[in-house]
C-alpha cells in the first residue's frame, strides 16, 4: 500500500478565471460559474475525507475517495442543475462513444510525450513496485480526466469560450498537484495538462485522455522499476 496525503486547496484559485470571464463578458452563463464553482469548492472542502479514506481503507480508500468527489459529485450536481439525464450529462463531459479511436490515439501520442519528459525528471529514482497501488492509480485517473477534462474544459467550455476552458483546466491541474510545485516534476504536470486538454477538445472524448494519464502514473512506475 501506497498513500499520498496532500491538499488540493490551490485549485481555488483557477476558478477566478471563468468567474472574472463572466461577470464581465458573458454575464449570462454567471449563475451556471457560480454553481460550477460552489462544487469544486465543496471538493476541495471534502478532500481531506480522501486521506482519511485512505488511511482507514489503503488503497481502496483512496479511490472511493477520489471517485466520490471528483465524479459523482460534480456528475450530480451539474445534471441536476442543467436539467440532464444520466445519458446526456455523461456525453457532455466526454463519456461518449464518437470518436473514441481518435481519442486514444492522440492520448498515447500525448503519452509518449509526457514519459520522455517523466523520466527524464526522475531518472535515477526507484520505481514503486506495488501492483494494486499501480492498479488504484490507472483508475483514479479517470477520476481526475472526469474533473478537470470533462468538467473543467468540455462543460466549461459551453458555458464561456474556449481559451478560458483551458486557461482554467490546466491551471486547475496544476494547482491539484502541488507536492509538485518544488520540483521538476511540475513540468510533466504542466506539459500533461496542456496535452490532455489540447486531446479531449479535438475529439470531445475522455476515454484517450484517461489511458494516458493512467498509464503515465503504471508504466513509469514500471520502467523505473525495471532500469533501477
Amino acid at each position: 500500500m501506497y498513500i499520498l496525503k496532500i491538499a488540493i486547496a490551490p485549485v481555488i484559485f483557477a476558478l477566478i478565471i471563468p468567474l472574472a470571464y463572466c461577470h464581465k463578458w458573458k454575464k449570462e452563463s454567471l449563475e451556471r460559474v457560480v454553481v460550477l464553482s460552489l462544487c469544486i469548492l465543496g471538493i476541495v472542502g471534502l478532500y481531506p475525507a480522501v486521506n482519511y479514506l485512505a488511511g482507514m481503507y489503503g488503497d481502496t480508500g483512496y479511490f472511493l475517495g477520489k471517485f466520490i468527489l471528483f465524479t459523482l459529485l460534480p456528475f450530480a450536481v451539474i445534471a441536476y442543475f442543467e436539467r440532464w439525464n444520466i445519458r446526456d450529462a455523461l456525453k457532455h463531459f466526454g463519456v461518449r462513444k464518437e470518436k473514441v479511436w481518435p481519442s486514444i490515439f492522440l492520448g498515447i501520442g500525448a503519452l509518449v510525450i509526457t514519459l520522455l519528459i517523466s523520466l527524464a525528471i526522475t531518472w535515477g529514482n526507484e520505481g514503486i513496485t506495488s501492483l494494486s497501488w499501480n492498479a488504484v492509480m490507472f483508475f483514479d485517473a479517470f477520476n481526475e480526466e472526469f474533473l478537470f477534462r470533462g468538467v473543467l474544459f468540455l462543460y466549461l467550455w459551453k458555458l464561456t469560450e474556449l481559451r478560458i476552458a483551458y486557461a482554467t483546466s490546466i491551471t486547475a491541474f496544476i494547482f491539484a498537484h502541488p507536492q509538485n510545485f518544488e520540483s521538476l516534476f511540475i513540468v510533466s504536470t504542466a506539459a500533461q495538462g496542456i496535452l490532455l486538454a489540447v486531446v479531449t477538445r479535438r475529439t470531445g472524448n475522455i476515454l484517450g485522455p484517461w489511458i494516458s494519464h493512467g498509464l503515465n502514473r503504471t508504466v513509469i512506475q514500471v520502467i523505473r522499476a525495471l532500469l533501477f
